[in-house]
């Protein structure tokens, strides 16, 4: 059978093949795939662009937010803060930071983090750019090896770009004005700047500074460092010149640092050096030398310059009292160049302003301060001890000077007030100075004094000293002398000395000699005198003198008040020893201006005197009556006139008064007193000889003084007898023509209040009157 019949006797199938279809995705899949791709992506993206996390502390984060605040490094953001806490102490801010992938190396040791915000000052000012974008974290990268944990500063650093070379420690016993971001000059270039100004564990300040790295080289291990002032005065022959730093520098300081000689190694970081006070004592890196000198006034421990020819060679690195010398010990160092100087023999004088009799010295030193003068010795190996000269007025002086002077002490119910230093003269010469002042066991004043040798062999046991015036007055008639002893007496004063009389032996050592109180109490050395005077006005003591012929002869001591009278104590000067005898006769004088005239007329500058008219013979004693001029005027007249007594129950006539006789004044009242029975004054009135012959028991006597006014029909008549009377008073008297008996003396007369016409008329003839 053939393929033909199998196939039509095969039953026929009527079934369709169907393929099945392959799988297909939906396109609503296709957005969520590619959004699933694009996730991860990015999260591999973001892994791979993020670098270590790391954890900053700072003692307060003011504006830093998570998720918000960048960290930038060079201006770039370099990472983003994810999480702000705070510690489990609560007294740390901890700020997480999540690095970016190229910031990977700020997660090493020594790198710096700050929060950058706005700061205005003096020294910076930072963060102008966070007003507007706010606060944001601030990196310098270090070079240590990787941490995860660092601690932020609190101030933007000086070198915010990168970390200096150098940081280093200055240390002084006293910080001068500087502060945070201070300019450090090397030789007129700035290197870097103060970093931080603090105390250490003990308590000591210093400063920390940085050096950039490209001056890093010019520090060495000898570098010495010193404040560099904002200003300069220099004065000299040229005239004045003001130099200015800068205005950082007149605000905040500055600081100036140089090597002086052989340059050293580098410096290394952290190392410590000491601030010098100024250029000179930086300079200065010699031995220490040790200079004394009797008064160091003026000095000043790390400024006072040692000079030579006036340039700057060392400087007083210190200075302090040694109270058992009494002296001033001065630590002195050279620079290294003038080492040379300070060999045996040298000479080390400190200059400082002086007023002398010779003149002003040291002027300069108003301006720059006092400074040691170096003289040097010969050439041979330095020495380190020297005893310091002064100026003083006896010329310069050291302590071994001091030493060989004569000291004395003097003693005064008052001191004179005198400096010390303060000039002793001997005849116009500088014999020594004044040492200082104290008080005795007894709590009595005391000067002690130094006489140089050359003058202690002039100084006796009855030497006398007085303080010298600055300025003296000589008054007299046609004279009137002011003389000034000199400027270092008037601001200093001074004392003189005399020897008076035999000299004494020479005077020992510590001698105790008197003050007196002027030249002419010193000169006043003859044993008291006692005079007694009614009346002691303007008797002073100390200051009136005795005088004969005009002469100063002796000067009163001391006026008290004795028995209702007043007793001066006078002495006299040497060889006045005539003047004490018996019968001499002293008065005062004093100005007196009166109708006869004006006497005394140098009183008046000079002061009242005492006048002396010496005996010519008699035995010497040390007691007199004194009198006054008018008293001693009256009394001669008394002795030669001749005195009767006019009685009135009232009168305005003084003593002194005129009396007259026809218009001619014959006589004075002597005295006027009151009567025994106390009912009526009487005048003793001294008449002339030989006027007293006209004086007769029918005498009358009138008062005269005072004006007398006539009027008549056409005229008006003034009449006054003198103007002596005008203002004293006066009498006037007639005798009659029949003289009758004449008078003893003391005989007593009426005083009538006016004259009468006959009494006028009468014109007697008086044998031995012309």
């Amino acid at each position: 059978m053939n393929d033909t019949n199998k196939t039509e006797n095969t039953p026929l199938d009527h079934g369709e093949v169907v393929q099945r279809p392959g799988v297909r995705i939906a396109w609503a899949w296709l957005f969520p795939i590619l959004a699933a791709a694009a996730t991860v992506w990015l999260f591999w993206s973001n892994w791979k662009a993020n670098g270590p996390e790391i954890e900053v502390s700072f003692e307060s984060a003011p504006g830093i937010q998570a998720g918000k605040t960048p960290l930038i490094y060079r201006g770039v953001t370099a990472g983003q803060v994810t999480a702000v806490r705070l510690d489990h102490k609560l007294d740390q801010v901890v700020v997480v930071v999540r690095l970016k992938a190229f910031a990977a190396d700020l997660a090493k040791a020594g790198t710096t983090f700050w929060i950058d915000q706005p700061v205005v000052g003096l020294a910076e000012t930072t963060g102008l750019d966070a007003l507007i974008q706010g606060n944001s974290l601030q990196a310098r990268m270090g070079a240590g090896p990787r941490v995860r944990k660092f601690t932020g500063v609190n101030h933007v650093p000086l070198t915010p770009l990168e970390s200096p070379a150098l940081t280093l420690k200055l240390r002084a016993d006293n910080i001068p004005f500087l502060d945070r971001g201070s300019p450090i000059f090397y030789r007129g270039i700035q290197v870097g700047a103060v970093e931080d100004k603090a105390l250490d564990d003990l308590g000591n300040p210093y400063l920390r500074v940085v050096i950039d790295h490209k001056f890093a080289g010019t520090v060495k291990k000898n570098s010495r460092f010193w404040p560099v002032p904002a200003t300069s005065l220099k004065v000299g022959p040229g005239g004045v010149r003001i130099d200015l730093l800068g205005l950082k520098a007149i605000l905040l300081g500055g600081l100036e640092f140089d090597v002086f000689g052989i340059p050293g190694e580098a410096a290394t970081d952290e190392m410590e050096f000491e601030l010098s006070t100024d250029r000179t004592a930086a300079r200065s890196t010699g031995q220490p030398v040790r200079i004394t000198f009797r008064n160091g006034l003026g000095i000043q421990a790390g400024q006072t310059e040692v000079r030579r020819l006036g340039v700057p060679v060392g400087y007083v690195e210190s200075a302090h009292l040694n109270t058992d010398t009494q002296s001033v010990e001065t630590v002195v160092r050279f620079q290294p160049k003038f080492e040379h100087l300070h060999t045996k023999g040298a000479v080390f004088t400190l200059i400082r302003p002086q007023l002398s009799l010779e003149g002003v010295s040291g002027l300069e030193t108003l301006v720059t301060g006092v400074y040691i003068d170096c003289e040097p010795g010969p050439a041979g190996e330095p020495i380190t001890q020297f005893a310091g000269r002064t100026q003083g007025p006896d010329g310069w002086r050291t302590v071994e000077s001091d030493a060989d002077s004569l000291p004395l002490t003097l003693s005064a119910a008052r001191l004179p007030a005198l400096s010390e230093g303060a000039p002793i003269l001997y005849r116009g010469l500088v014999a020594g100075h004044v040492k200082g002042t104290s008080l005795d066991a007894e709590n009595q004043p005391v000067m002690h004094v130094l006489i140089r040798k050359e003058f202690a062999g002039m100084v006796r046991e009855n030497a006398r000293f007085w303080p010298v015036p600055a300025t003296s007055i000589e008054a007299g008639p046609g004279v009137l002398k002011l003389d000034m002893a000199g400027l270092q007496t008037l601001m200093q004063g001074a004392l003189a000395f005399e020897v008076f009389g035999p000299p004494a032996p020479i005077a020992q050592p510590d001698a105790l000699l008197p003050i007196f109180p002027s030249e002419a109490a010193a000169r006043a050395v003859s044993p008291p005198i006692r005079i007694t005077f009614d009346n002691g006005q303007g008797l002073l003591a100390g200051q009136t003198q005795v005088r004969h012929l005009g002469v100063p002869v002796g000067l009163v001591e001391s006026v008290e008040p004795k028995n209702g009278r007043v007793e001066a104590v006078v002495r006299f000067n040497e060889g006045a020893d005539a003047l004490r005898r018996e019968g001499s006769v002293f008065s005062v004088v004093r100005l007196k201006v009166s109708l006869d005239g004006v006497t005394g007329l140098e009183t008046a500058l000079s002061g009242v005197y005492i006048e002396c008219v010496p005996s010519e013979s008699g035995k010497l004693t040390d007691h007199f009556v004194g009198v006054g001029i008018e008293e001693e005027m009256f009394s001669e007249e008394e002795e030669r006139g001749f005195e009767v007594v006019v009685t009135t129950p009232r009168t305005t006539i003084v003593e002194g008064a005129p009396v007259s006789y026809r218009g001619l004044v014959v006589g004075k009242v002597g005295h006027k007193a009151l009567s025994a029975d106390g009912r009526s004054l009487e005048l003793g009135v001294v008449i002339t000889p030989p006027y007293d012959r006209l004086l007769r028991e029918n005498t009358k006597f009138w008062d005269a003084g005072g004006m007398r006014v006539s009027i008549g029909f056409l005229a008006i008549r003034i009449q006054s007898t003198s103007l002596e009377a005008l203002a004293r008073g006066g009498l006037s008297f007639a005798t009659p023509d029949n003289l009758g008996p004449r008078v003893k003396r003391g005989h007593h007369y009426e005083l009538h209040r006016e004259s009468r016409r006959e009494w006028l008329r009468w014109a007697p003839a008086v044998p031995g009157v012309d």
